[in-house]
């Protein structure tokens, strides 16, 4: 019950947080990403899969920036599944403006629940769980984005014990 809380607090708060964006900007489009990813520990053995739903809003006072709003669900295979869904709002910097190959960095933390508290022999301590990502990837003319992902997982000091883990990720996005 408690994680169901805490999942309509973050959507709720980053719809609030995040509609003066969507009124004020322009431009703006969606994306869809799917991403591979492992645990960086050689001491864990995961295969991690990534469906991110995200919306982009053009932040109009300063070039190429965008605001990248992205739901997530990952899937974390370690001979159990664990589900981690949540949002992180995050910076797309395009560091070129090239029409056709644009490369780009990214940056965000946001706010995940999981259905365990931990993966293999790492705890997150409870079930309400913080991201921190950050990559860099390449726009195609077609809207399509290939990118690698850094992305962090752990409690932020908010229950003990908190090990937390990290993983990288391939991922490819469809922008419409």
């Amino acid at each position: 019950m408690i994680c169901r809380i805490y999942l309509f607090a973050i959507f709720l708060s980053s719809s609030i947080l995040f509609l003066p964006f969507y009124s004020y900007s322009q431009d703006k489009n969606f994306e869809l990403g799917f991403g591979y990813g492992r645990n960086l520990l050689e001491s864990l053995s995961t295969n991690q899969f990534l469906i991110a739903p995200a919306v982009n809003f053009r932040i109009p006072e300063i070039k190429n920036l965008w605001l990248h709003l992205e739901g997530n669900i990952e899937i974390i295979n370690d001979n159990k599944t664990t589900i981690v869904a949540g949002v992180t709002p995050m910076l797309r910097q395009f560091l070129s403006e090239n029409a056709s190959i644009k490369p780009f960095i990214e940056a965000g933390a946001g706010a995940n629940i999981t259905t365990r508290n931990g993966v293999e022999n790492r705890r997150f301590g409870g079930c309400f769980i913080f991201s921190v990502m950050g990559g860099a990837g390449v726009e195609f003319k077609s809207r399509m984005k290939i990118s690698y992902r850094f992305r962090h997982l752990s409690n932020s000091g908010l229950y003990s014990p908190n090990e937390g883990i990290d993983s990288h990720y391939l991922i490819l996005s469809f922008g419409f």
